[in-house]
């Protein structure tokens, strides 16, 4: 695995919400260079309002965020967007633009602002799309491909961006079996590569399978935060799902060992 020098998110007991109404109360954690961390937690317990607070899309009422020891509150929106990227469930991009173009697009932030992409730009965007096996779909329109595929170009065009923190909001939600893989393999992909993963879901399973550590929570509350088979127990899950749980060992045909979570 290859890691960044100094490279941490580090989160200080933050809170914020909408309209005046607090959804994230004082959540703490941290996470370093190539390490994923699942935000679990069940509808409404303020998941997407947490990476909101970290994308600065929302104003925090309180706590700080930290990434190489720096308060991200005093980056300036270039800096940020050479440090963060968000890949969002989904989007309305209808546009015809081709899946080159769109990963292109994400060198934005290297360039002058009334500067066009060069040859480098699109190199980096190609070596990108073939990072992810999806080099093929270059010259294929954005906008009419499956939801997956999608899902896929959102990662190159982030992992073009060059950032070192890319943050995830449900990347495997609504899609099947086959690009729910995908999506792994991808985000196995850049932890390797010595990036900082944060990705939301509402799978207890997931954390197991692609995170490092599991931040937990229950109507914005921290109930827990560190390695999934601490924090993920059946107590814990039955308290916040309401519901009977069991995490479960199987073993695989090759005789590796993967923990689950069954409703009962």
């Amino acid at each position: 695995m290859v890691r960044e020098d100094n490279l941490e998110l580090r989160v200080e007991n933050i809170c914020g919400g909408y309209g005046g109404r607090e959804v994230v109360h004082g959540v703490s954690f941290g996470v370093e260079a190539g390490e994923a961390l699942a935000i679990l937690g069940p509808n409404g317990c303020g998941k997407s309002t947490l990476l909101r607070l970290l994308l600065r899309f929302l104003v925090k009422t309180k706590g700080k965020v930290y990434c190489r020891n720096i308060n991200i509150d005093t980056m300036d929106r270039k800096k940020f967007a050479r440090i963060f990227s968000y890949i969002p469930q989904s989007d309305r991009m209808q546009f015809p633009y081709t899946v080159l173009e769109m990963v292109t697009m994400a060198r934005t932030c290297h360039i002058n602002s009334l500067a066009s992409p060069k040859k480098i730009d699109t190199k980096a965007a190609l070596e990108c799309l073939e990072r992810l096996r999806i080099s093929h779909l270059a010259d294929s329109f954005y906008n009419l491909l499956s939801g997956g595929q999608r899902q896929l170009v959102l990662i190159a065009r982030a992992l073009c961006q060059g950032t070192c923190v890319l943050l995830m909001d449900e990347p495997t939600a609504s899609l099947d079996f086959a690009n729910q893989e995908l999506i792994a393999a991808a985000i196995r992909l850049l932890t390797k590569k010595g990036k900082i993963v944060v990705f939301t879901t509402h799978s207890p399973s997931q954390p197991f399978a692609l995170a490092h550590k599991v931040l937990l929570l229950d109507n914005g509350y921290q109930i827990g935060f560190g390695v999934p088979a601490d924090i993920l127990t059946n107590r814990s899950l039955e308290s916040v799902y309401g519901l009977p749980m069991e995490v479960v060992s199987v073993t695989d045909r090759n005789s590796q060992q993967h923990k689950i979570c069954l409703n009962l």
